[in-house]
């Protein structure tokens, strides 16, 4: 009887050993599993690059390319306004002067030249320039880090400023640049009141707009 006895305590011994080197299940095994990857992946580092504010929102169209290609949409004073631009970064690089030279027509961004669609007449800049409803290239002239002047160009659709051609242009106005509180890495649009903000490096370069009628 007591041979019986000590058998069973023994096989009891083996399967409670047995339990206890089980791996576990359920939630653990969850969050062991690979990051997601693909569509899933992308549709991640879209988010991250898109922002927005009080006014205005950016969306990231196509993470793909070095300087992403962004759209920053908004209303302002009644109008719908949308400005379609590549986002490049600093990269530790020196920005104005270098970069962005002085005394040259610049594409204001990477890639395509930056559009700028208005929903209905408005009036730009503190001169108040008519410009129609509809779509336009939108260049920058500085002809320093402090003088700014903002193009609009009736070819809204070309390839940096390679073929950019002053004959098309529609409305010059002057832009006001200022230092910005923090630097930013990559160039971006925002909206704050009825200004059309461009930000990049350590500057901030805006210019206001107004509903033609009213």
């Amino acid at each position: 009887m007591q041979r019986i006895t000590c058998y069973c305590l023994v096989f009891c011994g083996l399967l409670f050993a047995a339990s206890c080197n089980t791996p576990p299940t359920g939630n653990t095994a969850e969050a062991n599993q690979t990051p997601a990857t693909g569509a899933n992946a992308t549709t991640a580092d879209q988010s991250a690059n898109d922002m927005s504010g009080r006014d205005y929102t950016v969306t990231t169209l196509d993470t793909t390319i070095k300087s992403p290609r962004k759209e920053m949409k908004a209303t302002v004073d009644g109008v719908s306004i949308t400005v379609n631009y590549g986002s490049p970064a600093v990269n530790g690089r020196t920005i104005y002067g270098d970069l962005v030279p002085y005394g040259k027509v610049w594409r204001t961004g990477a890639n395509e030249a930056t559009r700028i669609t208005f929903g209905q007449p408005v009036k730009v800049g503190t001169e108040g320039t008519t410009l129609e409803a509809g779509t336009y290239s939108l260049f920058t002239l500085p002809a320093s880090k402090d003088d700014w002047t903002i193009i609009f160009n009736k070819t809204a659709d070309q390839w940096g400023a390679y073929d950019y051609a002053e004959g098309d242009d529609v409305a010059r106005i002057k832009g006001t640049a200022k230092s910005s509180g923090a630097a930013a890495e990559r160039m971006d649009f925002a909206v704050s009141g009825n200004e059309i903000q461009l930000m990049w490096s350590d500057l901030t370069i805006s210019f206001p707009v107004a509903a033609a009628a009213k």
